[in-house]
């Protein structure tokens, strides 16, 4: 028997069925990890999730400057956050072992990081309000070197960082409706950060900062899943930033989950990928400038792909003409892609990743090269099955697909 490359005799096996058997429901993880499907595909654990604390989202950075991505993760019901540090390239499929603990910040469902002191360094924000300071390089692996401040304590999803009104200063978007403006010094005096209120949100899935209608100003993009479904906010012009902001709506439908952005036809033109019950609902942008307008195409779930589509990115793999579009199912499923052929026909597939159903809650795709090898690998967070921060390996250009 084969496995991994090495030989295996029916008694080791039978010697490994033993040992795995005996293992708890916290621990089933240690019997799938690192073994890899027909096409090469393997799940690879940077920290398990014994005690259900919920990683719920990943930030990849190389913030100790020695050349490999490590990752910064929130924990939703453990209320704390991790800054995992790369154990290099030979020792990266193994656990995670370094890191420091941003403790008790509250419960938290998303986290983003960028530089929000304008310093040159790549700051961290959870739970929405929580912002903490990088230190620099050198003090980084010091947790009590990073500055803290609070804008305010509730939950507030999809933190994003950026410019918004073009001063230079990057800003801080929380919950698909506010942003906290930068102030130009006492940086970490929380009281020195204006909020402005772009609208109505209710629970922001995903958020871009993007220029939808090719005007020349930034525009920001919110998947919504309670009220408003997708829709955009129009960036009124410098004078009036500071106001509310019109809405336009894409799609009023509100079972989506989170959203992509990219070309995934090859016009060159930012379409949209949004996960729904039954597959995943595709917007081709068909103008180049004004509001825009798309073509909507449903995509169905292939066969055996099971529960909801939750996560969604978009990536090269394979030998597709196009990029491919890879959907993370919310509960105990095996991830899919879609792709669009050469001649024209959009189809979706399983992918060859094994023991999907020993993990249970996931959440969204992150797409980076973890290990170094020159190509996107699919990371996430699973939530209740003990499997914790977890890394889908690329196999790479002509063996991810069979």
């Amino acid at each position: 028997m084969i496995l991994n490359g090495f030989s295996i005799t029916v008694a080791t096996m039978l010697m490994w069925i033993v040992a795995t058997s005996a293992l708890s429901s916290a621990e089933k993880w240690k019997q799938f990890a690192n073994i890899p499907g027909s096409s090469g595909w393997q799940c690879n654990v940077i920290c398990p999730d014994p005690q259900d604390h919920g990683p719920d989202g990943f930030n990849a950075h190389d913030w100790d400057g020695d050349g490999d991505l490590d990752v910064l993760v929130n924990y939703e019901e453990g209320g704390y956050s991790r800054l995992f540090f790369n154990p290099g390239k030979g020792s990266v499929r193994k656990l995670w072992n370094e890191y420091i603990e941003f403790k008790n910040h509250g419960k938290c469902e998303d986290s983003s990081i960028g530089d929000l002191d304008n310093d040159g360094d790549i700051d961290y924000v959870a739970n929405g309000g929580h912002i903490y300071f990088n230190p620099g390089k050198d003090k980084i692996k010091n947790v009590e070197e990073w500055q803290k401040i609070t804008l305010f304590s509730r939950e507030q999803r999809c933190p994003v960082i950026s410019d918004i009104d073009g001063d230079g200063l990057n800003d801080l978007i929380v919950g698909g409706r506010t942003w906290y403006k930068q102030p130009n010094k006492d940086k970490y005096k929380p009281s020195h950060w204006k909020a402005f209120e772009l609208g109505k949100c209710k629970w922001a899935m995903s958020c871009y900062v993007i220029d939808m209608d090719a005007d020349g100003d930034k525009d920001i993009l919110v998947q919504e899943r309670k009220v408003k479904g997708t829709f955009y906010y129009i960036n009124p012009g410098q004078e009036k930033v500071y106001t509310k902001w019109q809405e336009q709506i894409i799609d009023k439908d509100i079972k989506g989950m989170f959203l992509a952005v990219a070309d995934i036809n090859g016009d060159d033109q930012l379409d949209l990928v949004k996960a729904m019950p039954g597959g995943a609902r595709l917007f081709l942008r068909t103008n180049q400038k004004g509001a825009p307008d798309y073509n909507r195409i449903d995509i169905k779930k292939p066969p055996g792909a099971k529960d909801q589509s939750k996560g969604v990115g978009v990536l090269n793999m394979g030998k597709a003409v196009n990029p491919e579009i890879v959907i993370i199912p919310e509960y105990k499923g095996q991830l899919w892609t879609i792709s669009l052929s050469e001649t024209g026909k959009w189809t979706s597939s399983l992918m060859d990743i094994p023991h999907a159903s020993s993990r249970g809650k996931m959440d969204n795709a992150y797409l980076h090269d973890l290990d170094g090898d020159g190509d996107l690998d699919i990371a996430t967070t699973e939530e209740n099955s003990g499997w914790g921060v977890i890394w889908f390996e690329n196999p790479g250009v002509g063996k991810a697909k069979k």
